[in-house]
């Protein structure tokens, strides 16, 4: 799976890979309970030798769920830090994982100053919204470095032993954060609000054109709806949903799962498909947490996390095509898309064949248009790894990427390249 780049990794990524994932039920998972709510302070070293970790977010118990298949008519989001909490608590006694309702602490920006100032020790935000604090992630919003209809690409490039040495290791020595786990990856798209609802589907970038478009506060993502015609506009999240319904504001730009559990889908007219750029919402951690734990608690975190971080990649294709209901049939019925638009009506999906998407990607495409993201990648290879970008946009298109998410498997995680960090 890895390139020739991967020639002069460390031996322990195998091992360590192997190790992990086999571990039982032994010395290495001594038992985690986890405790659902606030209040307790982030503490090492407490009662009976506790560590207790803190995480916040905006994911809600309420809208959020793991087990999908069977789940309840409220969950429009497959996230796993509730399920990360459950096998923690069936694991271990030396880990108390406690989940901070976000309103309590952080928004989804402000999770990562909260992170930095020690008062979590897990935080969710998208990469796309942490690049506000961590602005080499602007490099994960590049417009189509990803191919399009390979879900599969993104958790596998998200997490391929190029990217944890020429990136995440550079990125956690810097930020004192890394990724130990996210949503199934998915592809940011384009909603329209019922407040601009036109007659005919939007499918081109000549559709959009001069609408105001609400994204992330991203200058890469600005500078490529600029080029395409749009009019990007950043309004909080509560104004855009208001917005979307009267007019105001004409649409947004959004990973679909979120706007099911955020209620967008509610006052959307048109969900189009573009396939632009990654959607995944890691959970962040500190670094220097990680390597306080004990060698047996490292373990233990490091087998659950990769466990599940293998499992969101490999149900992505089933989340957004069965679940969402985002197949070139969309939006399927009984799906998230079918019975959660408008009045409960389904919403309109422009599911986009290979020339409609080649007219949203020629003109932002990074691989004739790479002026348009210099001072992404130069930051990037300024501050952690010369050439990177170039490499990370060939191990997307790797023969190793399998065609199919369920066929994915992890080849290096976080605990491989720790004590680098």
């Amino acid at each position: 799976m890895t390139s020739e780049r991967d020639s002069n990794a460390d031996a322990s990524t195998a091992r360590s890979r192997r190790a992990v994932l086999g571990l039982t039920a032994g010395t290495a998972l001594g038992g985690l309970t986890g405790c659902l709510g606030g209040g307790a302070s982030a503490s090492e070293g407490g009662d009976g030798g506790t560590t207790t970790i803190r995480w916040a977010g905006t994911q809600n118990p309420d809208t959020s769920c793991w087990d999908y298949e069977d789940a309840s008519d409220e969950c429009g989001l497959v996230y796993p830090v509730f399920e990360l909490e459950r096998r923690l608590e069936e694991r271990s006694s030396g880990l108390e994982l406690s989940l901070i309702d976000s309103k309590e602490l952080c928004s989804e920006q402000s999770c990562m100053t909260k992170m930095d100032s020690e008062v979590i020790h897990l935080g969710s935000s998208s990469v796309a919204n942490s690049a506000k604090i961590w602005p080499e992630n602007e490099i994960w919003s590049v417009p189509y470095t990803i191919p399009a209809h390979s879900r599969a690409s993104i958790g596998y490039s998200f997490t391929h032993p190029t990217v944890w040495e020429e990136y995440w290791v550079p990125f956690g020595r810097k930020y004192n954060a890394i990724p130990i786990g996210f949503d199934p990856p998915g592809y940011r798209a384009h909603f329209v609000g019922v407040g601009n609802d036109p007659d005919e589907a939007l499918t081109s970038p000549e559709d959009f054109a001069g609408l105001k478009i609400r994204t992330t506060q991203s200058d890469v993502i600005s500078v490529a709806f600029d080029e395409l015609g749009m009019n990007p506009t950043t309004v909080s999240f509560a104004d855009t949903l208001q917005g979307m319904q009267s007019g105001v504001v004409d649409g947004m730009e959004i990973i679909p799962q979120y706007a099911v559990s955020a209620q967008i889908t509610d006052v959307t007219a048109q969900a189009t498909l573009t396939q632009w750029a990654p959607g995944i919402d890691p959970i962040w951690c500190r670094v220097d947490f990680l390597k306080s734990l004990s060698e047996a608690e490292r373990e233990t975190f490091a087998s659950v996390t990769a466990e599940l971080a293998e499992e969101s990649i490999r149900r992505s294709d089933d989340v957004y095509e069965t679940f969402q209901g985002l197949s070139p049939e969309a939006p399927v019925e009984g799906s998230n898309y079918y019975t959660q638009g408008p009045d409960g009506e389904p919403v309109r999906v422009n599911w986009l064949d290979d020339d409609q998407l080649a007219a949203w990607r020629e003109p932002i495409d990074p691989a004739s248009n790479r002026d348009l993201y210099r001072d992404a990648i130069d930051r990037v290879h300024e501050e952690f790894t010369d050439g990177f970008y170039d490499h990370l946009y060939e191990v997307a298109r790797e023969p190793g990427v399998p065609s199919r998410s369920a066929d994915f498997s992890l080849d290096a995680w976080w605990d491989d390249y720790l004590e680098r960090m």
